[in-house]
């Protein structure tokens, strides 16, 4: 099957419209017209239905855009490499950046990027464990996520990644500023604490344990993952408790240090910063050296940032 007619049937179902599709696609109406014809004549029955909206996929129009999807993804990816090595770069790495990191981090992690000449940098943002699937899948060349992941949680292909820690953290529990507990300077006991509202994030990458966590013992009725705006906003207009990791969180600067509370009894848990690759790629030279570069970058800002008396 013509790959093209792939590609101009997912662009109509993408549109909405054969009109809209044909611009999109720098050709004539009836020339988009045509292909689908001769597309329907290979299907052997109709793959768009017309509505008063527009036109709509049929079932078998659906499946077939969706190959037609990926088509012009390849497609567009392709035209980008080329982009890039008429500008004079080497090579391209996928960097999964962990929510908290970036927003703590932007201003160093694009700065040291940009420094690289050679090379072209794609970041992608989410939560740490669909991250961590998106790298065995092939689809990350580095990740910048929690150490303490465990990659069995990911697929259970466990030991087709490495990591190394690259900056040290630890958790703290953080209280809106219209809580009662703001600025508390003695320890809360975790009786006090589970009579507060409490707020999850990043739940679904490890990071409450019952043992640790008093809201554990009960139902917290809001949860984020892959995203820490939110939960900094709440923070800021709210009374609402959550468990961050401290340091990068105070990075923000927009966590006042007087909302971060000592629980007494507990022992904030590490919450390390590791630097993640599949390990099939530890002798490319390219990437030992992209590696070798983001180490180093990290390390350093470990170096230098404030460790805020967490005993790190």
């Amino acid at each position: 099957m013509n790959p093209n007619l792939l590609k101009q049937l997912a662009m109509v179902v993408k549109q909405g419209s054969i009109s809209a599709a044909a611009e999109q696609l720098f050709i004539t109406q009836p020339t988009l017209t045509r292909a689908l014809q001769q597309l329907e004549m290979r299907v052997g029955a109709p793959v768009l239905k017309r509505t008063r909206y527009g036109v709509t996929p049929t079932e078998i129009g659906v499946r077939l855009a969706l190959v037609g999807e990926r088509i012009l993804a390849e497609t567009e990816q392709g035209d980008e490499v080329i982009r890039q090595w008429h500008s004079g770069y080497d090579n391209q790495f996928t960097i999964g950046i962990d929510p908290l990191w970036e927003y703590a981090t932007v201003a160093e992690m694009t700065s040291g990027f940009l420094k690289q000449s050679r090379y072209v940098f794609h970041c992608r943002v989410g939560s740490a464990a669909t991250q961590i699937e998106w790298m065995q899948n092939g689809e990350l060349d580095f990740l910048l996520a929690p150490a303490h992941l465990s990659v069995v949680h990911a697929s259970g292909r466990k030991g087709s990644l490495e990591r190394e820690v690259v900056f040290r953290d630890r958790s703290g529990v953080f209280v809106g500023k219209q809580s009662t507990l703001l600025g508390r300077q003695q320890p809360v006991t975790p009786q006090e604490l589970q009579q507060h509202r409490w707020l999850i994030a990043g739940a679904s990458a490890g990071f409450l344990s019952g043992v640790e966590d008093p809201a554990a013992q009960q139902a917290v009725r809001i949860a984020f993952t892959g995203g820490i705006r939110s939960v900094i906003h709440l923070l800021d207009t709210s009374d609402m408790v959550v468990r961050l990791p401290a340091r990068l969180a105070l990075m923000t600067a927009e966590i006042d240090p007087q909302q971060m509370i000592q629980v007494e009894g507990q022992i904030s848990a590490r919450r390390d910063i590791a630097l993640w690759w599949r390990a099939e790629d530890s002798e490319r030279p390219d990437s030992q050296k992209v590696r070798e570069f983001i180490r180093a970058w990290v390390m350093g800002l470990d170096k230098t940032v404030g460790e805020f008396e967490l005993g790190l």
